[in-house]
């Protein structure tokens, strides 16, 4: 990935930033996106200690504007783009569905399946001069379809469909577009499970490795692997857990 530019959304905590790091390893050149400067330009910093170059920007993904501008920035800062990783994402404690008012549904879903079509439009006429690799995070919540995920799961469900029109549609254009499910630690993660030990034992009992993925190793390994310009995968779906959701 040396010299390959990268933008992740959602990349100022948690799993984006996870990913982040091992595209830092790999010696790409990121942009990260998120809602607030400040823990963005923390992030950079630390990023930027590991060797690598990266530029901050701060923004809603559920508005279009941020996507556009985001682009933009990102080829005049490194005149190029080769991968997207759509990942942010805004998540909920449990709602059931007859609650979930407008307010929830556009907040959820604009967040996710908006923000990631936004992205997925204002990149492709960079990513089609040379090809590349976009990454769209879904998530297990989807297909499991637990209480009280209605709008979350419409949207990570929605992004795989859209996910899987993309692929066909730009793979002409060299353009590789895939999902990646996560069932890995996070603050998201983790505030999921706040309070409820007993849940999250039996969660880690059905993991057939005995634990969720780590974001930086696992997931890291996967999304670079996904990245790779020699990686031929394209319109998947591929759930890293430790073994819980099998297909």
């Amino acid at each position: 990935m040396k010299g390959k530019v990268v933008i992740i959304t959602g990349a100022s905590q948690g799993l984006g930033f996870d990913m982040a790091r091992s595209f830092a390893d790999e010696g790409a050149k990121l942009v990260l996106t998120g809602r607030f400067q400040q823990k963005l330009d923390e992030k950079a910093g630390v990023l930027t200690k590991q060797g690598a170059e990266v530029l901050a920007i701060a923004g809603d993904v559920a508005c279009r504007a941020t996507a556009v501008a985001t682009v933009a920035r990102t080829l005049e800062t490194f005149g190029r783009l080769d991968v997207l990783i759509n990942n942010a994402q805004t998540l909920s404690l449990p709602v059931p569905l007859i609650e979930q008012d407008d307010q929830h549904m556009q907040t959820v879903i604009g967040s996710g399946l908006f923000g990631t079509m936004y992205f997925m439009q204002a990149a492709y006429p960079a990513m089609k001069r040379n090809g590349g690799s976009i990454i769209n995070i879904g998530s297990g919540q989807g297909m499991a379809c637990n209480i009280g995920t209605a709008s979350y799961a419409a949207a990570k469900e929605g992004i795989r469909a859209l996910s899987r029109v993309a692929a066909r549609e730009w793979g002409k254009d060299k353009i590789r577009v895939n999902v990646v499910c996560p069932g890995a630690w996070s603050p998201s993660y983790e505030n999921w499970f706040k309070d409820k030990p007993e849940e999250l034992a039996a969660t880690f009992a059905q993991k057939a490795m005995g634990r969720p993925a780590d974001g930086y190793k696992d997931l890291g390994n996967l999304v670079t692997y996904l990245a790779n310009p020699d990686c031929f995968l394209t319109g998947q779906t591929i759930i890293i857990d430790g073994g819980s959701i099998m297909m």
